[in-house]
């Protein structure tokens, strides 16, 4: 009885194996290697805040400037600001071109969101991540701080960041306006009036009647009258005289 020995396999099916080990030997690495070597978002975060001596009521803008980004798809800040002193604007915030921006406000907070939109590359190198106005709303000084930072790779690698950077400002309050006094009517000069003929006083001699206010005109009749009538007696009395002596 003869022993059974195993057939060998074919030498295509010999080849095939040894092409497929090859591949795995040379492809195997390159297909790992995007997950083994996927870095993490990075960037270096400046907060500027213009301008810095500000009147009751201006608007101001907090501009964050990220250097040494690296595949930065998107990203949330969160900026503190003092209450009563300083709020979000009406205006809306601004990000990067090429993604969308939005803000959401809290008390004292205001949390300013970006993504890229569809294949848009992460972004990199120096970039205005966000310019966000603020209002001033009483005066003093006000703090604004970036509190919280996260950064989200292309790759969905995520980074977060706290007490990133702050800014101090002045804000002046606005002057109390001085009440403007009323004019006060101007008072008409009466007229006055001026002595008449008939009204002033007749200048009167030594011998005159003087006379004040009366009419003068019946006494001077009578006195004419008295003083004829004295003369014509004395005339009478000096006649008959003459008449006894004859």
């Amino acid at each position: 009885m003869s022993a059974h020995v195993p057939a060998s396999p074919p030498k295509a099916a010999r080849r095939l194996r040894v092409a497929l080990i090859a591949a795995l030997a040379l492809f195997g690495p390159l297909a790992a290697a995007p997950a083994a070597h996927a870095a993490p978002p990075a960037a270096t975060f400046t907060l500027e805040v213009t301008p810095t001596d500000a009147t009751e009521g201006d608007t101001l803008i907090a501009t964050v400037i990220g250097t040494g980004v690296s595949d930065v798809y998107a990203f949330d800040l969160v900026f503190a600001v003092t209450e009563g002193v300083l709020a979000s604007a009406s205006e809306t915030p601004a990000g990067p071109a090429g993604g969308f921006t939005s803000a959401v406000d809290g008390p004292g907070t205001i949390t300013v969101s970006h993504t890229r939109l569809g294949t848009s590359p992460g972004l990199s190198g120096e970039v205005v991540l966000a310019t966000v106005p603020l209002r001033a709303t009483g005066s003093g000084a006000a703090r604004v701080e970036l509190t919280s930072v996260r950064l989200v790779s292309s790759t969905s690698e995520t980074v977060t960041q706290t007490a990133v950077a702050s800014e101090t400002v002045d804000i002046v309050a606005l002057p109390t306006p001085t009440p403007t006094p009323t004019p006060s009517a101007t008072p008409t000069a009466s007229a006055t009036a001026s002595p008449s003929a008939s009204s002033a006083p007749a200048a009167s001699g030594p011998d005159d009647l003087a006379t004040t206010g009366v009419d003068a005109t019946p006494l001077l009749i009578s006195g004419a009258a008295g003083v004829a009538l004295i003369a014509a007696g004395a005339v009478f009395v000096a006649r008959r005289r003459q008449g006894v002596r004859e």
